[in-house]
């Protein structure tokens, strides 16, 4: 049962990735062949000519995978139809760069079709006064219309740096799949795996520094799937776990900065559609973040309103409503503060963090400092070695095993083995692999092994303390985008599964254990492996073979 579970799931997630990973690199080369470039300009924030029209690849994968494991029903039908007009519109903008009358038209042709064929509409938008539910009637088709067009256009003006859109979209895929996944709607929950795998595949060719853009193809696909699954659950739950007030909070900044903006630009005499730099994201910008410090911060904003959403699904929908306006308010009224304190995020540089006058009391203190840097090459053997005991000892079960197998082929194909981009990259999926080997470890029933990993985790997480004591390079808690992602997905995946009861307790507990442990390790890995190429790639191999070794 959970085998074939694991294949359901597992096989679209893996089909997406791979397929976003292979179609890309032709995508990029059709996109330079047909001119289809951005360039930079005063409200751009990329300093380089980039190929956009990346949209192509996850637009393939979210056609064809679908199509071959949904059942065809009308909603199936009609959003694969509207998928296909929509990504359509998008791919003709970025070519022709069509007028925005056309697109407009194009979105809302769309739309219109999967509303139409699904005969998914807002018929309510439940009890946001707690005066009793708020029926839409005759107004319910166009009320439906006007929120899907209004959510494409707001991930479209979304997409500003980096994997940012890429990144809202793989959060809310993550939290729908979730939803979808508590109140038994499959195809929902498919159509959530293979645009979360998508976003991973296309998330490799786009985190900083971006080789190629989605461009409208991309944001007008990734706007229109979410607002599908969000009708889709709407209709599917009948409102017992979703209402459209959750949903609202689940996409609340992404859409509250578009109401921001485009009323700002209103008030101001010009287009709501006139493009500037007065994002939310342009606004850290200015604040001293760096370009990755700006997309991890809205990965936690995005990941702190969709788990207030969780939170209070299936709660009073006026309860609801005050703690979106709540969120948005507290949200824009902490910028404002601190634009208007002139506060800035700047960081000083390693030298200047590390050259504070404390560190120049005694001999003993270099004495020490000298100590731990000649102990990080023998750490970065001990920590797979620590891992190798338990590996070796523990039970093996099936599912396990498949996960595992997974983890390695997913780690394997997006490890940038050669080091010419970013080693954030490295980083990440060292600690994915590790996080997977911890939570194997901790499922095991034998209780030396539980007890061995909370002494070797105490004295990894002593050397930590040490090393960061006596250099004082605080640098390293800094995360990237990726890590973020990484981080935050495996400390809200536990409650999640508690929220909605979706495995059992134990799976529950042990995970939160694996969360305190792969911080620690996680902190460790970055103190030895910062910079160090060939460091990454070691660590890298060890742990490969003892995934490979918990296989058997």
């Amino acid at each position: 049962m959970q085998n074939n579970m694991f294949i359901t799931y597992a096989l679209p997630l893996l089909s997406s990735i791979l397929l976003t990973l292979l179609v890309m690199p032709a995508v990029v080369r059709l996109a330079q062949r047909l001119g289809a470039v951005d360039q930079p300009n005063e409200r751009k924030v990329h300093a380089i000519a980039t190929p956009r029209m990346g949209g192509v690849a996850f637009f393939i994968s979210l056609l064809l995978i679908p199509f071959t494991m949904l059942d065809v029903t009308p909603a199936t039908q009609g959003f694969l139809l509207g998928l296909f007009i929509v990504g359509c519109t998008g791919f003709a903008d970025d070519i022709f760069d069509i007028s925005p009358r056309l697109k407009f038209l194009g979105i809302i042709a769309g739309t219109s079709v999967f509303i139409v064929m699904s005969g998914t509409a807002i018929n309510d938008l439940g009890d946001l006064f707690d005066m009793g539910n708020i029926e839409t009637g005759w107004f319910a088709i166009p009320l439906t219309l006007i929120g899907m067009v209004g959510f494409i256009n707001a991930l479209n003006l979304s997409d500003g740096l980096d994997g940012l859109a890429a990144g809202i979209t793989l959060i809310a895929a993550y939290f729908l799949g979730s939803f979808a996944l508590s109140i038994g709607d499959q195809a929902s929950l498919i159509i959530a795996i293979v645009l979360f795998g998508s976003m991973i595949g296309f998330l490799y060719f786009n985190s900083h520094p971006a080789r190629i853009f989605m461009g409208d193809t991309g944001s007008l696909i990734l706007g229109y799937v979410l607002a599908c699954l969000c009708l889709m659950l709407l209709q599917s739950g009948e409102g017992a776990v979703i209402s459209p007030i959750s949903m609202g909070i689940l996409l609340g900044l992404p859409l509250s900065d578009t109401l921001y903006v485009m009323t700002k630009r209103v008030m101001k005499g010009k287009s709501p559609f006139q493009p500037d730099k007065t994002h939310f994201h342009h606004r850290l910008i200015e604040l001293g973040l760096s370009h990755k410090g700006v997309v991890a911060t809205f990965y936690g904003l995005i990941f702190f309103y969709a788990s207030v959403a969780a939170l209070f699904a299936g709660s009073a929908e006026w309860m609801q409503s005050l703690v979106l306006l709540g969120l948005v308010a507290g949200t824009y009224l902490t910028l404002a503060l601190l634009e208007r304190g002139s506060f800035s995020f700047a960081m000083p540089a390693d030298d200047e963090v590390s050259d504070s006058p404390a560190a120049h009391h005694s001999s003993s203190y270099y004495s020490m400092t000298r100590a731990l840097g000649r102990s990080i090459p023998v750490v970065t053997w001990v920590i797979p070695l620590v891992l190798l005991l338990p590996v070796v000892m523990i039970e093996r079960s099936t599912t396990m095993a498949l996960c595992m197998a997974v983890m390695m082929v997913l780690v394997v194909i997006l490890y940038p083995w050669r080091e010419g981009r970013d080693a954030t990259w490295s980083q990440g999926l060292i600690y994915l692999l590790i996080f997977a080997l911890l939570f194997q470890i901790n499922m095991s029933e034998q209780s030396w092994v539980l007890n061995y990993m909370v002494v070797m985790t105490g004295l990894l997480a002593l050397w930590v303390v040490l090393k960061l004591y006596f250099k004082r390079n605080m640098r390293v808690f800094l995360t990237t985008g990726l890590e973020s992602l990484l981080l935050v997905f495996s400390w809200v995946t536990p409650w999640l599964i508690g929220r909605f009861n979706l495995f059992s307790a134990d799976i529950q507990a042990s995970l939160y254990v694996v969360c305190v442990e792969a911080v620690i390790f996680l902190v460790a890995a970055k103190i030895v492996l910062r910079r160090q190429p060939k460091r990454n790639t070691q660590m890298l191999v060890s742990l490969l073979i003892l995934a490979a070794i918990s296989l058997f």
